[in-house]
């Protein structure tokens, strides 16, 4: 019996009916290269496995690997940390420009594999995600925070079903969420990460008022920040928290401090 780590974050979904939406969100075709990253005991992986002849399996637990070798003798095996992984060089494996994204992120990790999943070279065409539920609703948008604006700068994202603790062994202490997320046809900005260090410092306390955490980080003067929160509809003293992503995007056009 296979048990899960601490220290990997891992919770082993077991649940069929979430693998078949997962699945069905994912709209794998014929040929299509997958990317599985985690796949734990291969409770995701067997539904994966007959719809696709390109599958590839990252996991970095070492001892999960002989079982998911014996399992799935077709599928390539790759121990690596997803959060570093070059995911280039699977798809240059297979000769492939394009890819999808699957997996039940483990939580201590699954934000920074996600992130390094949409920022790649090329990133997959779609990606379907669990995580934990209250992590999810950041990336909708629904708690707003620095991970809400980074995700939707790269990709839109749609909830997918909303997934108990009992559908996974051990179950978490809390509920998670299946999320789809589809790259923008284009980028919004020219410079991402420019506007991700505003929002880094905007959220930096969120007691405060905007304009005071962006004075205080050295990126703007305060005045500025205020004049351009009412340009943008906003009151003068608003917290980061009341912001759309247009807004971040707007802010961080700013001339700096």
């Amino acid at each position: 019996m296979v048990l899960a780590k601490k220290s990997y974050g891992q919770h082993f979904l077991k649940d069929q009916s979430v693998i078949d939406k997962i699945i069905a969100a994912a709209e794998i075709a014929p040929g299509d290269l997958v990317v599985e990253v985690g796949p734990g005991t291969g409770a995701l992986t067997k539904g994966l496995a007959p719809i696709s002849s390109k599958l590839v399996l990252i996991e970095a637990d070492a001892e999960l690997i002989p079982s998911l070798t014996a399992q799935f003798p077709e599928a390539t095996i790759i121990k690596a940390d997803a959060a570093k992984y070059d995911f280039s060089t699977t798809l240059q494996l297979y000769n492939s420009k394009t890819w999808t994204f699957v997996s039940n992120l483990p939580y201590n990790s699954g934000n920074a594999i996600l992130m390094n999943v949409l920022t790649s070279k090329n990133p997959p065409t779609r990606s379907v995600v669990m995580l934990q539920k209250e992590v999810g609703e950041r990336m909708l948008w629904i708690n707003p925070g620095v991970l809400s604006v980074a995700v939707q700068l790269y990709a839109q994202v749609e909830r997918v079903c909303i997934v108990p603790p009992g559908a996974f062994s051990p179950p978490p202490k809390v509920e998670s969420m299946v999320l789809k997320l589809v790259p923008h046809p284009s980028p919004l900005v020219p410079n991402p990460l420019r506007v991700i260090e505003v929002a880094k410092a905007g959220f930096a306390n969120r007691r405060k008022q905007l304009h005071r955490n962006l004075s205080e980080a050295s990126l703007f003067l305060s005045e500025a920040v205020k004049a351009k929160l009412v340009e943008l509809g906003h009151s003068p003293l608003a917290r980061a928290e009341e912001l759309s992503l247009k807004d971040w995007i707007d802010l961080s056009f700013l001339s700096p401090s």
